[in-house]
């Protein structure tokens, strides 16, 4: 069978030219505006786009297009400078349409023209990319369709590879593999060409292709994958012999088969694909793969005879066949049977002892089964016994293997060991060193243990060893995951496990069926299964690696626009590979629309945009969202401005549109009256500027975006700006002659603001009614203008001339004073004579009672003020200077307060009573107890003075005239009171039980008691609770002071002291006893050898550190007995309750 692939590219003119020679429309200059464009499109691919040239002088012109279409509808209205000399439009309505240009400068249109553009319907494209030729028939391709408008007026080419012309029709059959390309159009009214367009095709031959399998026979152990060799997608089925019903495997480019569950029984298979049609490819035809499922090939051990001795082959096994069997193969010997039928059976002879693997093969299927052939007579030293199988055992994260106890009973041996399962495969083969007893860790299941000596000679046991096995739990998880960020795991299991995992770090997590882990950390970890709450099912273990991935940094940006609202958008990765990454654009109604690196949006609203990387889990980050807004292609821009004024200031131009926010740039000229053009850069971007020159003025409005290689015009305006004649009214005088400053407001009936500029050029802004300080001398301009924008008047500047006037300096003084209280005032001046001044003098009403230099006040007071003026000059703007008139001072009070003459001291204090503020002079006068008096001239004007001497004292003030005012005496002689504070030098107290003696130093005036530094007491007595030394200050009725001290000592301690014997007749030996002041109470009682009481005593008045209870040792008047009495001793405090007891002996002699 012979195939052809055929590849097509199509060519067709999307873009009209508008002019039928080769010259470019946009490169001509034209000195007039025309209209340039195609009058016919053709539609082939559901629209066309045009291009329409204006000619004119961009420089200066403004282009206003529209574009009607066939109803009359209007489909494109657009105006602007030089960014619309040229314009495109794409057509897609069927019919004839109108094209209208304007093209006019500021202020008047210069061009109008326009003219019709029909879009008629283009042929409707049949060849497709490519065609497969099948077999020597060929193929037909077909350019366009027959239906297409005009069909019958087309023209046709045909071409091959090298240029040959093979057709001149719509259809040709070809037979060969090729590129064919098909040329048509047909011919308008005026013979030019009309809907030329190319198509083209790659036409290649077929070869077929193959089903391959990964096995040449199935097993029913083992799986087997179908694939065919295009790679194609299609259904699987199979077919058994000689059953002709198809029995469905599956969809795909491949297939999986599992015999046991997919296959019904062994036997002859035909494996049939049948490739997908919708991959339009004809030749594709359905293939076959034939194959044979085998049984699994089955026998068993039936006999086995032992070896009589080690090393003599005389022992034999025997099997029989229980399907047939091409062979079965004794590996360890090289034997095999012949072929066996289901029944038969064969013995294999000539064996040694030992343990073999035999292999039954059925079609390249194979089964395995051990066997062993024993040893009638074991060697002694090679006897061993099974002690002792042990099952597996569930642990936490699986299970442990069992054991088999093997025990040598002769001592120990040297040798080898082997053990194999029951299909005969090697478990274990260990050797054995002076060992008596040997264990082995196996899994659970059937084992055959053979022993071997050091002479080689093998020992098998003939039955199986059966070690109990357990179930483990079965779950799934992959060996690596790569994710970003995190993921969440599912182990896959159909059992209700619970899970725990290992993390690297080694922390572990537990999770039941259902919850995940959220994996977040690369490394290796561990997971295992296990179902809770019991034993018979062991938990299983997996390990797993997980990779991380960075998330993918990423962000939508526009990058391009033009200027018919076509947009581009880039996803920004940062330096990312992008073909490392998974790209999905999705549109306002959450569609996607794209999965590249660029995105061309053909509608509006919240797209969104994800970035994740490939070959891993996805990221968990949410897209980005963003909006994209109907493009905004023009605006309405609209021009308003204030008055323009010779004297300024100038006229303000506006500038607003609509959708402001789509403006990046702004653009101004002005049109002079001669028509010369004036580029205002120096107001590029500005929505508002400041003109001072008549003229038209236009504003031009564009969005340039370099960064996305946007350069639009949106939109422009102009207007005409001519001076204005009429001013504002005020009016001022010629000159003004002030005192040093001037509140000055401009006469004026409008609500005016005014700019006054000062001789020294400074300037100042008021309003009107508002005054201006005037305060240099010169001449001053006045410019005067109304605030409000839309004011008809323009500004006025009128100059006048200022003499500035110095005040004078001035001061009310009191010029005299008499001791009969009158008293005159001067004005006194500086720089200038009375005759240059006017004298204002005012009372506290503000009343004017003087004009003259002075003032008389003839026992009068109060506040005052007097204010100084130049003359003939605008009043200076001075405050009046207060002053006050002190009521007349003929006489004040006076007292003298004298302190005592205490007897130790050396003088005492006589000072002032008085206000001392009215008394300018003070004497002290002394007049002894002889009568003679002397003035104190050393304590002249002291308020306070210090008396040494008995006598009498008088002070005598004056005011400042001077006059006398006031005098007082007092006389003073010393105490003789000889009272004085009585105190013990020290006192026994105690703090901790608050014990303390009252004192009372005697009958005074105050009290001071200081610990230390720090005041204590102001009370009569004290009681002293601090240990340390005290003072006592103590005040008599006359005011003197007398002081003393004593100290304090803790004594806390109950003490009584008595001796310990007694003296007969001795009477400086006799018994007594002391006390100290905390005892208040004491009992005695002393007690004979035989418990006789000799002598008591009791005492509730003691004194301190004074003896009592005096004893002679007599009893009755006689002398008692030498020797050793005892003796009690009670001892109380009342206040704090304390009862103490001394219990001891009294030694008496004689």
């Amino acid at each position: 069978m012979t195939l052809l692939i055929v590849i097509i590219s199509i060519g067709f003119s999307m873009v009209a030219s508008s002019e039928t020679n080769n010259s470019d429309p946009k490169t001509r200059v034209f000195a007039d505006p025309e209209l340039i464009g195609p009058e016919k499109l053709c539609n082939v691919f559901g629209s066309v786009i045009a291009d329409f040239y204006g000619a004119g002088d961009p420089l200066t012109d403004v282009y206003s297009w529209k574009i009607f279409g066939p109803s009359d509808q209007l489909l494109f209205n657009r105006a602007g400078g030089a960014g619309f000399q040229t314009i495109s439009y794409t057509f897609s309505l069927i019919g004839t349409h109108r094209v209208e240009l304007t093209v006019a400068r500021p202020g008047a249109p210069l061009f109008t023209q326009s003219q019709n553009v029909e879009l008629i319907s283009g042929p409707q494209i049949n060849l497709l990319p490519n065609y497969d030729i099948c077999d020597s028939n060929g193929i037909s391709l077909t350019a366009i369709s027959p239906n297409s408008s005009n069909f019958s007026n087309y023209i046709f080419e045909w071409k091959d590879s090298e240029g040959n012309i093979v057709g001149s029709t719509n259809t040709i059959d070809v037979f060969l593999p090729d590129t064919y390309t098909a040329t048509f159009f047909f011919e308008d009214d005026e013979g030019n060409m009309a809907c030329d367009g190319s198509v083209s095709t790659e036409v290649t031959l077929f070869d077929g292709y193959e089903i391959e399998s990964s096995t040449p026979f199935i097993c029913p152990d083992f799986t087997v994958t179908f694939t065919n060799s295009l790679n194609l997608n299609g259904s699987w089925s199979y077919k058994k012999a000689p059953n002709p019903q198809e029995e469905f495997l599956g969809f795909g480019k491949s297939v999986l088969v599992t015999p046991i569950l997919d296959l019904n029984q062994p036997g002859d298979y035909e494996i049939i694909f049948k490739p997908d049609p919708i991959s339009g490819n004809a030749c594709l035809l359905p293939n076959s793969y034939f194959i044979t499922y085998y049984p699994q090939p089955d026998y068993e051990i039936i006999d086995s005879r032992s070896s009589s001795e080690c090393f003599v082959a005389d022992g034999s096994i025997t099997v029989q066949a229980n399907t047939a069997l091409d062979q079965i193969f004794l590996e360890e010997l090289g034997l095999s049977s012949p072929p066996l039928n289901p029944g038969d059976t064969y013995e294999f002879k000539n064996l040694k002892s030992g343990a073999y693997t035999f292999t039954g093969q059925l079609g390249g299927c194979s089964n395995y089964l051990g066997g062993v052939v024993t040893l009638k007579t074991p060697p002694k030293n090679l006897d061993f016994t099974i002690e002792n199988i042990t099952g597996e055992i569930c642990t936490d994260d699986g299970k442990l293997n069992g054991l088999i106890d093997i025990n040598f009973p002769n001592g120990p041996i040297n040798g080898w060991y082997r053990l194999i399962n029951e299909k005969g495969t090697l478990i274990r083969n260990s050797e054995i060193q002076d060992a008596s007893d040997l264990q082995i860790s196996v899994t659970g299941g059937e084992y055959y243990f053979e022993l071997y000596g050091q002479d080689s000679c093998r020992i098998p046991k003939a039955e199986l060893i059966n070690v109990p096995g357990l179930e483990q739990t079965l779950f799934e998880v992959p060996e690596l995951f790569t994710i970003c960020q995190s993921f969440e795991l599912f182990p896959e299991s159909n059992q209700n496990l619970d899970y725990r995992l290992v993390l690297p770090d080694g922390s572990t997590e537990v999770k039941s069926t259902g919850d995940p882990f959220i994996l977040t950390t690369e490394g290796s970890y561990k997971i295992t299964g296990f179902l809770p709450n019991q034993s018979d099912v062991c938990p299983s273990t997996l390990e797993f690696e997980v990779e991380l991935v960075e998330a993918v940094e990423f962000e939508p940006k526009l990058i391009l626009q033009d200027c018919f609202g076509n947009r581009t958008y880039f996803a920004e990765i940062y330096g990312r590979d992008p073909n490392s990454v998974i790209f999905s654009w999705y549109n306002e109604n959450d569609e996607l629309i794209g999965t590249g690196q660029n995105m061309f949006p053909t509608s509006i609203g919240e797209f969104k945009l994800d970035v994740q990387p490939a070959n891993s889990e996805a990221c968990p980050i949410p897209p980005v969202k963003f909006l994209i807004e109907e493009p905004v292609l023009e605006v309405d821009a609209t021009l308003a401005s204030t008055k323009l004024c010779e004297l300024g200031p100038g006229a303000t131009i506006n500038l607003s549109t609509t959708f402001f926010s789509e403006v990046t740039d702004i653009e101004w000229r002005r049109y002079n009256s001669a028509g010369d053009i004036e580029e205002l850069d120096q107001f590029k971007d500005k929505t508002e500027i400041t003109v001072f020159e008549d003229g038209i003025y236009e504003a031009a409005v564009f969005s340039i975006i370099p960064e996305i290689g946007k350069d639009c015009e949106l939109g422009r305006n102009s207007m005409e700006l001519s001076f204005t004649k009429e001013r504002v009214e005020f009016n001022i005088p010629d000159s003004l002659s002030i005192c040093e400053s001037f509140e000055f407001i401009p006469e004026t009936t409008q609500d005016l603001e005014f700019i006054l500029t000062f001789p020294d050029g400074s300037e100042a802004e008021n309003q009107a009614g508002q005054a201006f300080t005037l305060n240099q001398t010169g001449t001053y301009s006045l410019y005067g203008y109304h605030p409000e924008i839309s004011s008809p008047n323009c500004p006025e500047i009128k100059e006048f001339y200022v003499f500035v006037n110095q005040p004078i300096p001035f001061e009310p003084i009191l010029f005299s004073e008499d001791c009969n209280g009158q008293k005159i005032y001067q004005a006194k001046l500086t720089g200038a004579t009375p005759s240059d001044a006017l004298f204002f003098w005012y009372d506290e009403n503000q009343n004017l009672i003087g004009t003259e230099e002075f003032l008389t006040f003839n026992g009068e007071s109060g506040i005052y003020s007097l204010l100084v003026q130049p003359k003939n000059s605008e009043p200076c703007d001075l405050e009046p200077i207060e002053f006050e008139v002190p009521e007349p001072l003929l006489a004040l009070d006076v007292n003298l307060i004298a302190a005592p003459f205490c007897p130790d001291a050396l003088d005492a204090a006589i000072s002032v009573d008085t206000d001392l503020e009215k008394v300018s002079i003070m004497e002290w006068w002394f007049t002894d107890l002889n009568g003679n008096q002397v003035e104190l001239t050393n304590q002249k004007n002291k308020p306070e003075i210090l008396a040494t001497q008995e006598g009498t004292y008088e002070v005598r003030i004056f005011n400042s005239v001077p006059c006398l005012i006031g005098s007082d005496l007092v006389l003073l002689t010393r105490s003789m009171d000889e009272v004085r504070p009585l105190v013990e030098e020290s006192y026994q107290i105690c703090p901790r039980y608050d014990i303390a003696p009252n004192i009372n130093p005697g009958d005074f005036a105050s009290y001071e008691w200081y610990y230390g530094d720090q005041l204590v007491s102001t009370s009569p007595t004290y009681k002293p609770l601090l240990v340390g030394q005290f003072d006592l200050v103590v005040y008599s009725e006359e005011g003197c002071a007398y002081s003393t001290s004593f100290e304090t000592i803790e004594e806390c301690e109950l003490k009584v002291v008595f001796p310990n014997a007694l003296e007969l007749g001795n009477p400086d030996k006799n018994f007594l006893i002391y006390t100290n002041y905390l005892v208040n109470e004491l009992e005695v009682w002393i007690y004979n050898k035989w418990g006789e009481l000799i002598f008591n005593c009791k005492n509730t008045e003691l004194i301190n550190e004074e003896s009592t209870c005096f004893w002679d040792g007599t009893l009755n008047g006689e002398k008692i007995p030498n020797g050793a009495y005892s003796i009690r001793v009670n001892y109380k405090n009342y206040a704090k309750d304390i009862n103490e007891i001394y219990l001891g002996s009294l030694m008496v002699i004689e």
